[in-house]
C-alpha cells in the first residue's frame, strides 16, 4: 500500500522545485522587508567582507547585494533557475565557509544559510521544475 502512494507521487516530482521556490520567495519578501537590498546595506556588508580580508570588499558587497537581489527574483519567476542558482551557492558557500564557521556561530545563527546552501544546490541540480515561465516556454513535442 504505501509503495502504491509512493509510486503514486513520482508523477508529481516535477512539482518539487516549487516548494523550494516558494521558501525562496518568503525569504525575498523578508529581505525587502528588512530593506537588504539598500545601497547602505550594500556598503555595510562590503565592511564585514573587509574585516575578513576579502580583496575588492566595497565593490564585492555591491555585487553579491545585486547580484543576490536578481537571482532571488529570477528563482521565484522561474526563469533561467540553474543559472540564477550559480550566484545563490557561491554567496551562501561564503556565508557559511568565511563567515558563520570561523566565527564560531552557533547551529541557530549557521543553519537558515546552510539550508539556503542546500535549495541552492539542489535548483543548480534539478532547475525550475512546474510550473515556472522556463516551462511555458519549451517547445511541445
Amino acid at each position: 500500500m504505501i509503495f502504491n502512494t509512493l509510486n503514486k507521487l513520482e508523477k508529481l516530482k516535477d512539482y518539487a522545485p516549487v516548494t523550494i521556490r516558494i521558501i525562496f520567495l518568503l525569504y525575498f519578501i523578508l529581505a525587502v522587508k528588512a530593506q537588504v537590498y539598500l545601497p547602505s546595506n550594500a556598503e555595510k556588508f562590503g565592511e564585514n567582507l573587509a574585516t575578513m580580508g576579502i580583496p575588492f570588499a566595497s565593490f564585492m558587497g555591491y555585487l553579491a547585494t545585486y547580484s543576490l537581489f536578481i537571482a532571488h527574483l529570477m528563482i521565484v519567476i522561474g526563469f533561467k533557475v540553474r543559472l540564477a542558482a550559480i550566484p545563490e551557492v557561491i554567496y551562501f558557500l561564503v556565508a557559511v565557509f568565511v563567515y558563520h564557521i570561523p566565527e564560531s556561530h552557533g547551529i541557530s545563527q549557521t543553519m537558515p544559510a546552510s539550508v539556503m546552501l542546500a535549495m541552492s544546490i539542489f535548483l543548480l541540480l534539478n532547475g525550475a521544475g512546474k510550473p515556472s515561465v522556463d516551462e511555458w516556454k519549451k517547445p511541445k513535442p
